[in-house]
Formats: C-alpha cells, sequence, structure tokens
C-alpha cells in the first residue's frame, strides 16, 4: 500500500481520539469537545462508528451532519466542530514559496516541474533515488533539494507550519523521524532561542504533535 501525506484515519480509533481532547488545551470556541465526552463518544461508537475516517465519511456534508445529528441525538453544533477539529489531524499541502530562506530560482524551476507543493515534492522526491532523478531534471542542486524535502516532511506534523519548520530545520533537525525523538521542552526551548521571546504555546500541545507524528508513514530517505 502506498504511504499517505497524513495519518491513516481508518488506524486512528475514536477511543484514541476521545483520550486526546480529554488531554488537550482547547480554545474557548472548541470547548465543547470537552463536555460531556463520554456520553457524546457512547453515542458514537452506538452508530458503529470506531475511527476518525468513519467519523469524517459520516460527517462530510452538511447534509449529512443534520442526518446524523437526528439519529444519534447529538447537537449539530457539537458535530460541526467535532467533525473540524478531526479534520485538522489532515494537514494541508503548503506551498514552497512559503518558506524562507529557498532560492527564488530553486522554486521556479520547481514550478516548471509540477511540483508547487509538500505534497507534491514528497512525492516525487521523497525517496532518495526519486531526488536524484528530481535534481538532473530540474537542475537544483542536491543539497537545495535535500533541504526543500525536509521543510516538507516536517510541515507534516500537526501544528508545524512553514516558520517553525524553518526554525525546526535549521537547529538541525531534519524529518519526521528526528522530530518524534525530541521533548516537548526542546521545541519550547529551540523556538524561544530562535525567537527570542516566549513560547505562545505550552508542552501538552506540543506532546500532542509529537504523538500524532509517530502515526506517520516514513516518506523521507537522506
Amino acid at each position: 500500500m502506498r504511504n499517505q501525506f497524513h495519518i491513516k484515519l481508518e488506524n486512528y480509533s475514536l477511543e484514541k481520539f476521545k483520550k486526546s481532547l480529554q488531554r488537550r488545551e482547547m480554545i474557548p470556541s472548541r470547548m465543547i469537545l470537552k463536555e460531556d465526552i463520554e456520553e457524546r463518544f457512547a453515542k458514537l461508537e452506538k452508530r458503529q462508528l470506531s475511527n476518525l475516517k468513519e467519523l469524517t465519511d459520516r460527517l462530510k456534508t452538511k447534509s449529512k451532519i443534520e442526518e446524523f445529528s437526528k439519529e444519534a441525538g447529538l447537537s449539530i453544533e457539537y458535530l460541526t466542530i467535532l467533525n473540524r477539529e478531526a479534520k485538522s489531524y489532515i494537514p494541508k499541502p503548503t506551498r514552497i514559496d512559503k518558506y524562507a530562506g529557498i532560492e527564488r530560482n530553486h522554486i521556479k524551476r520547481l514550478d516548471s516541474a509540477g511540483i508547487k507543493n509538500t505534497r507534491h515534492i514528497l512525492d516525487q522526491a521523497g525517496e532518495k533515488d526519486k531526488r536524484e532523478e528530481l535534481t538532473q531534471k530540474t537542475g537544483l542542486p542536491i543539497e537545495a533539494l535535500n533541504e526543500i524535502v525536509c521543510l516538507a516532511d516536517l510541515s507534516r506534523v500537526y501544528g508545524v507550519g512553514p516558520a517553525f519548520a524553518r526554525m525546526i530545520y535549521d537547529m538541525g533537525i531534519r524529518t519526521i523521524q528526528e522530530f518524534v525523538e525530541k521533548t516537548a521542552e526542546d521545541f519550547i526551548e529551540i523556538y524561544e532561542e530562535k525567537t527570542k521571546k516566549k513560547a505562545d504555546f505550552g508542552t501538552n500541545e506540543i506532546q500532542f504533535s509529537i504523538e500524532l507524528a509517530k502515526d506517520l508513514d516514513i516518506l523521507v530517505e537522506l
């Protein structure tokens, strides 16, 4: 089976999802997810839902949410927010030009080869032999291509955008495999050392990102 850009939703159980919601800090608009959580998840399980794929499939559209609300006895508001949270576990591809430090000429060459975002670069250059082929095709130095691939890989982690991916990379962390070997405290230290300001996220948030990253397929070979 082909490796996936994001976690396999069918392998992420509702029980694991529930526990992650219970542990994590929530912004006010999502605090509803913690309220009556045992009762609400019991209702989800009674509708034969056992993992995130089944959940997001059942809540895919507004009409499906309305229908499921009536079936399960759960409010439309709750199901809408629950669906948003579940979908947030799936990172959207980031455009290559969003990363600081990448030469414009390199971005243009990749764009000409049809590579515009992080999903494209990992599909076509995640593996070492494919990366070597791409250097010949585009004329990019292998060092530059390795850097872009690593930034794309780090951005697959929940909560890691282009700016934080660059910070992490510049501190010597290159891939998902290396990311999960660090502690939450390590990343807070990296952030504060690089920005010279107090981190606006806590250890619980980073720990969740680390745990979720452990469920990602390995896409990059260095």
